[in-house]
């Protein structure tokens, strides 16, 4: 059988929530700082005081408008092979591609991301065979050596030259929303079939507690507008942006999620989003997030829960650590943040490829995720249970004292039971000092610096690259900055 989801709220517990994230948005309300976004709910039953920018959403509004949201949608791809079909059953990898700062293999120090840094990336994840939508440079703040009012349009433009795997745009404010839009068009071959057809996704952050803010919204609303997809995501801290308390954080952040997705569905309905969690604690001790910890697990079970009671894939947030190096803490850390948003049912999961407290990328750190999201996927599928897999008959054949090793029946089904690592060593201690016992994060690097050179990347074509050129050059001139050569 496949693997049992796990689960941390039975139906009860799911509906408490449920009534809590009804009460608080209608007697305590939530702050919307976008203008639009509160006519939009002013029009169709919610309160609103715009002077004090606080809507109070009347219960029947959120659970009519968020019934609205598809249960399954398709975000198209470059290489149509890989296409996703988006549903709450499929669960898919995105790694995080740009953070300020990147870590150097040749120092193993952290330095500033460059653009060239943002290539290798891209092709990085591209080759990486567990990775399934990809993050892009079009959501950096900053990308050194880029003047930050064009980055957005420079980091979409490098991520789809260097990667046919679907990939992100950013939603942040209006005019940056629109130009990914554009350029995303171009690859759908026209705006009419982008409107048709999904092709860009895109992740709008809430500010907990209760605050979504001016450009995430006007992200909601451009996406929706053009039918791309939205992982509307709150990154409640327990303990300081939320209550202490698990069942209190989830309320927190159901009432600025599900805000979210109705200001959505109440632009476009059907409109393709996702319910997304980045949560987490407060480590008390040091002020700060602690993503890495077993309880943002919890927060990625019952998030997956929350989402599924209303029908909405699940993005989740895991495989990230805290630890500044690739060591034995980042290794556990994400091993099981990736597992237990994955067997708990989370959609997408991402984040893998980071460390130092989500500020920091590593090349080498999505070689080795992508190996845990090998093992997780194996863990996933469960086991068979059928004849063929019983092999009665094949342990008969072989009887007392004999072994497996020739038998057609172990090469049938050795690849489909086995999960066969790529960088993980398995071979006896005298074996691994004659290769000159290479540490796992030195092996990563190998491999890194070999998919650099072999890997080759399915081309754009020709006459979009010159439509996407054009669209960088009418934002570089609206801007009235330009990339240096």
């Amino acid at each position: 059988m496949k693997t049992t989801q796990l689960k941390v709220l039975d139906e009860n517990e799911i509906q408490q929530i449920h009534q809590g994230t009804l009460t608080v948005l209608e007697k305590t309300g939530i702050y919307v700082n976008e203008e639009e976004a509160r006519k939009i709910l002013k029009e169709h039953g919610a309160k609103v005081d715009d002077s004090k920018k606080r809507v109070w959403i009347p219960p029947s509004l959120l659970e009519d408008g968020i019934k609205k949201a598809p249960r399954e949608f398709t975000i198209h791809a470059r290489d149509p092979k890989l296409t996703l079909k988006i549903d709450c059953e499929k669960i898919y990898f995105e790694p995080m591609i740009g953070r300020l700062n990147i870590l150097d293999a040749s120092t193993w120090k952290r330095r500033r991301t460059t653009l060239k840094d943002l290539e290798n990336l891209m092709k990085i994840a591209n080759a990486m065979p567990n990775f399934n939508l990809l993050h892009s440079g079009a959501m950096m703040p900053h990308i050194e050596g880029v003047p930050d009012p064009i980055a957005h349009v420079y980091g979409y433009f490098t991520a789809i030259k260097n990667a046919q795997k679907v990939v992100k745009g950013t939603g942040r404010g209006t005019s940056k929303a629109q130009d990914c839009i554009r350029m995303a068009a171009v690859l759908a071959g026209g705006m009419d079939k982008l409107k048709k057809e999904t092709w860009l996704f895109t992740t709008c952050n809430t500010i907990s507690p209760l605050q979504l803010d001016k450009p995430q919204v006007e992200g909601i609303i451009e996406y929706a507008r053009a039918n791309q997809a939205v992982d509307v995501t709150a990154e409640v801290q327990s303990g300081a942006t939320s209550p202490v308390t698990f069942a209190g954080s989830l309320i927190v952040q159901n009432c600025e999620v599900l805000t979210g997705i109705l200001i959505s569905q109440l632009t476009k309905a059907g409109a393709p989003v996702f319910y997304g969690t980045c949560g987490g604690v407060m480590d008390m001790r040091l002020a700060d997030i602690a993503l890495g910890g077993v309880e943002s697990g919890l927060i990625n079970i019952a998030s997956a829960q929350l989402a599924h009671h209303y029908h909405i894939p699940c993005r989740g947030t895991a495989a990230t650590t805290e630890s500044k190096a690739l060591d034995m803490q980042a290794g556990y850390e994400k091993a099981v943040t990736l597992l237990m948003a994955a067997m708990g049912g989370a959609n997408t999961i991402f984040y893998p490829g980071v460390m130092d407290h989500a500020l920091t990328i590593s090349l080498e750190s999505y070689v080795i995720d992508n190996e845990i999201c090998g093992m997780v996927n194996r863990a996933l599928k469960g086991i068979t249970v059928d004849q063929a897999h019983l092999a009665v008959d094949i342990i008969d054949k072989v009887g007392p004292m004999g072994h497996f090793l020739g038998q057609k029946h172990t090469m049938q089904f050795l690849k489909d039971e086995h999960y066969f690592p790529t960088i993980s060593d398995r071979r006896i201690r005298e074996e691994w000092e004659k290769d000159g016992s290479k540490e796992l994060k030195e092996v990563a690097k190998e491999r890194v610096q070999q998919i650099l050179k072999e890997h080759v990347p399915l081309e754009v074509e020709p006459d979009k690259l010159k439509q996407l050129s054009q669209i960088i050059k009418e934002v570089e001139k609206r801007e009235g900055v330009s990339c240096p050569p």
